[in-house]
Formats: structure tokens, sequence, C-alpha cells
């Protein structure tokens, strides 16, 4: 089988980690695989295409702000390489590199889109249109895989649902003393945290107020605010106002081999928003981690967690109902560590890679045999 995967962007986050992992799985089975990103505005995808060792595709610019002379050029020069790669099928993940496919790939080229987050299942004539003229549309959750077979007409037979998966070997239970000795936090005390970019709809601020109820039940407890973003100094204010200084501590961005490490600085791990991906890595990473996660009962963190068994699920905005969820389990930690087992468990089998990957090529091949939706 030879693959194109089509990203419109630039740097290296949770899309293009997850592609990237499908190119390597496809790629270690025997496939030819081939990507495409966003050629022009700055980022490390690039770089890490080439590093990783897959042919790019160069001469596509896939810019999601293009002018329509660069959208042109784009589905021409797209139009060549399928000519000269002979290429089976090609998967998109974004709406713009989506759309350029549709209007590049012959009949018998197949065209897979994955539509992963929320925002990408909107309503609109035109995405119901793109998704149905698709050879085959992948979901990250059951609840998506509904709505493209609900609202958007998708047929079923061409809807897959193709949960994330985690490297249960990276990520792995132990105990990081040495970040909360850099915080200042007690070995000993209940930690509850969050592992995410800083953004407004992260539901930080949620997090924040809903700690001010789990301080006044557990005065030991702490949260720690890991990672980066534009939303920062707006919540420190947040956390300052609510008088919370000392107890919810912003610990910093951490990659590489600080990542698996933050995460075991924490008793619970907390994750309100999917975010950009929409398989939600985060949760899987926290849940192979051995730590229970809180989170909102939408997409795919509402069918990861598995409520009262691997920690807890929430309705969005439910301040209230979040913090009586943390107090639960940062004052029982002997409980939150039996549900952290659960879910530890739950990661390595429901979300081992081996299974995506199988499911992404059984995908392929079901997608490869069905008759071409192009005429």
């Amino acid at each position: 089988m030879k693959v194109l995967m089509m990203l419109a962007s630039s740097s290296v986050t949770g899309p293009a980690e997850l592609m990237l992992n499908d190119a390597a799985a496809l790629r270690a089975a025997g496939h030819t695989v081939h990507l495409a990103c966003d050629t022009r505005r700055p980022g490390n995808l690039v770089e890490t295409i080439k590093a990783q060792g897959f042919p790019l595709a160069e001469e596509l610019i896939l810019c999601q702000s293009p002018g329509a002379v660069e959208v042109w050029k784009d589905i021409r020069a797209l139009r060549q390489r399928i000519r000269n790669e002979s290429y089976d099928l090609i998967h998109c993940r974004f709406s713009h590199d989506h759309l350029i496919a549709l209007f590049s790939a012959p009949r018998l080229t197949r065209v897979v889109r994955t539509a992963e987050i929320a925002r990408a299942l909107r309503p609109g004539r035109t995405r119901s249109l793109a998704f149905r003229r698709s050879d085959g549309v992948i979901a990250s959750c059951v609840s998506y895989a509904n709505i493209l077979e609900r609202e958007h007409r998708v047929a079923k037979e061409r809807v897959a649902v193709l949960p994330g998966s985690v490297d249960a070997k990276r990520f792995s239970p132990a105990r990081n003393v040495a970040l909360r000795q850099e915080l200042g936090v007690a070995a000993e005390a209940p930690v509850a945290g969050i592992v995410s970019r800083i953004k407004s709809d992260r539901m930080h601020d949620q997090l924040v107020r809903a700690f001010r109820e789990v301080k006044a039940a557990v005065p030991e407890a702490r949260f720690l605010i890991i990672g980066r973003g534009e939303y920062e100094p707006e919540l420190r204010g947040v956390v300052s106002s609510l008088g919370l200084d000392g107890t919810v501590l912003f610990a910093g961005y951490r990659a590489g081999e600080q990542l698996p490490e933050a995460y075991r600085a924490l008793d619970v791990m907390c994750w309100l928003a999917e975010g950009n991906d929409g398989t939600c890595r985060a949760v899987l990473e926290a849940m192979a981690s051995g730590l229970p996660v809180v989170g909102c009962k939408t997409g795919a963190i509402a069918e990861a967690i598995v409520e009262g068994e691997t920690g807890h699920l929430i309705e969005p905005g439910d301040e209230r109902s979040l913090a009586r969820a943390l107090i639960d389990l940062l004052a029982d930690l002997p409980r939150a560590r039996t549900k952290g087992a659960a879910g530890r468990e739950r990661a390595t089998t429901v979300f081992a890679p081996a299974r995506r990957d199988t499911a992404l090529a059984a995908f392929y091949q079901r997608v490869l045999e069905m008759p071409p939706v192009r005429g």
C-alpha cells in the first residue's frame, strides 16, 4: 500500500505527532508512506519529518491562510504528484488539506479524512459534502462517529472509530519527588494537576476556581499547572485574586523526558477540554502513568475514563461537581491509587499502540476494497 499523509500545519503538536506515529507504524508494517505539511510558515514539522526519514512533498504549500493562487498551485502540484507516485490512498487531517485532496485525487485514489475534534464536526453544507465525498472518515470516539453518520449522513461502513494510543513504557507509574521539591511541595501532599498548553479554551480557570473549594476541604492539597501559553498571565491573575498563591503552582513547560516525570509528580490528573488533539493524548498518558483522571463528559475524554473506576466524569462547566470529584480523590490517596492502577490497566490494553496500528491498516484496506465514492 502506498499512502500520502497530509497535514496543513507547520508545527509538531498533537495532530502532527499522531500523523507521525501512524506513519511510522505503517512503514514498519511494510507500507510506503510519504508526508505533506505546511512548508510556508515557520515551525519544526518539516525538519522532524526529514529527521524521521519520510519523503516530504516539499512542492506543496498547505498553508491554512492561502490566497486563491496558492490553493490552485497546491491542487496542480498534488495532481502531478499523484500521477508520478501512484498513491493508493491519501489521508487528510484538516479541512484545508482535505479539500485540496478532494479536488486533486482521481477516482481510484482513495481519500480518507480524520475528524477528531468537535470543531471539525460542526454543521455545514460544505463540510457535510466533503465528508460524503471521502472514501472513509476516521473519528476519535463513538459519539463523534455517530455525528458523522447522523448529522453529516456519511455511510456507516465508511466510518471508523480509531481511539488514540499511548506508549506505556515511556509513561509508567513512579514517584517524582524532585519536581515537588523544586516547587516547594511536601513529598506526602496530595497533588492534582493539568499538563496542557495554557489557553483560555482549556478551562484552567474552572480548575482554579474549583480548587478553592478543594483547599477548604483538603488544606494540604496542591494544584500544579504544567505547561506554557498565551493565557498564563491572565491565569496567574485569577490565582492571585482567589487567594490561591502557594496552593496553585505554575510548573512551567516540560518536554522530552521531563514530560513523564511531570505526571509522576501528581496524584490526580485533570482534563476538561479536548484541545486540538481529539484523541486526548494527555488523558491516556496520565492513565498509563497510573493516575486517576477527572474529566468532562465530552468526546474521547468521556470514552477513555470509566466513571468511578479509573476516575470521575463531570458535566462541562459544573465546577461544584469538579471540586467534589477532586476532593473524593485527594482526601483518600489509597483510593486514588486504586483507580489509577485501573486506569493503567485500561491504557495498556484498550489504548495499546499495536491495537490502533492494526485498526488503521485494516480500515485503509476496507476503504480500498469498497467502490470509490467519487464518480
